[in-house]
């Protein structure tokens, strides 16, 4: 065992004395760990938002561009949620905030199937639990860090994509921005509470990956497929995606707070789950 192995229990053991108590040790602890990923992911999905926002300028004025649109089958334009790129905020929309669900949920699915599950892989769950943590601090602290941290990604992004509009001078609103990346939060901790619940299940890593990944994707098909067609319209409800823009983009037409808060409820549930599972099971180390 090397030199830092060993120092890392005793550091967790000072800082389980600091007088703010276990919890919220963990949970910075936590935050600091993960440091890294949320700068590597908030500048990525940072610039990538940005070269959307200077690729609106190649389309031209508004009315070309609804020419553009009328080119393609309305099913098509629905099925990735195009509805008006004559606005900067309508082509945000369909080329950024349809899609980057898809990637930007695999930080916390990433994060929370490493807290329980991950952990006894690598065989440090027994050293952490050594030290006066209850389980359900562990589970609580691993997803209040990765919550938080998925905040800061989302603002990196936004504030990227915002300061490149005006870098540009293209007159992106604010507050519409604002809402656009908020709105990320709910759906993208929903996926990442189902990966920390898996992480309590299985004793594998790759199960804890693999279910919630399957779950994203699945709900991403019925969601679209709803869109274009009759026939799966009804498989729409039990999709997230759904939920995520009830009435369309957050971006163009605001945040719909019923379901932004009813998401992320479900993603609180997950966690108290996880909670339950974790303090029933046997660690395999």
């Amino acid at each position: 065992m090397s030199d830092t192995t060993l120092r890392k229990p005793e550091l967790r053991e000072t800082e389980l004395r600091e007088p703010t108590g276990t919890f919220g040790t963990l949970a910075s602890y936590m935050m600091r760990l993960q440091i890294k990923s949320v700068l590597v992911w908030g500048g990525v999905l940072g610039l990538y938002a940005a070269a959307i926002v200077a690729s609106y300028l190649s389309f031209g004025d508004p009315t070309q561009m609804e020419q553009i649109m009328s080119a393609y089958p309305p099913e098509l334009l629905e099925a990735f949620g195009i509805t008006d790129m004559s606005t900067i905020e309508g082509f945000l929309a369909g080329q950024i905030f349809n899609l980057i669900p898809l990637a930007i949920a695999f930080f916390p699915i990433l994060a929370l199937s490493a807290a329980i599950a991950g952990s006894e892989e690598r065989g440090t769950i027994d050293v952490l639990l050594g030290n006066p943590i209850p389980r359900w601090q562990l589970v609580v602290g691993s997803f209040v860090a990765t919550a938080v941290s998925l905040l800061i990604i989302v603002a990196i992004m936004g504030g990227i994509m915002y300061g490149t509009s005006l870098l540009i001078d293209i007159e992106l609103d604010f507050a519409a921005s604002v809402e656009g990346v908020l709105n990320l939060w709910p759906i993208s901790v929903f996926f990442g509470s189902l990966a920390l619940l898996c992480s309590a299940i299985f004793h594998r890593r790759a199960l804890a990956i693999a279910v919630p990944g399957f779950v994203l994707l699945a709900m991403y098909l019925a969601d679209t497929l709803g869109r274009v067609s009759e026939d799966f319209e009804a498989y729409r409800d039990f999709s997230v995606f759904y939920y995520y823009a009830p009435d369309g983009s957050a971006i163009t037409d605001g945040i719909d707070w019923a379901s932004f808060f009813g998401v992320s409820g479900v993603a609180i549930l997950f966690a108290l789950l996880a909670v339950a599972v974790f303090r029933r099971r046997d660690i395999y180390t």
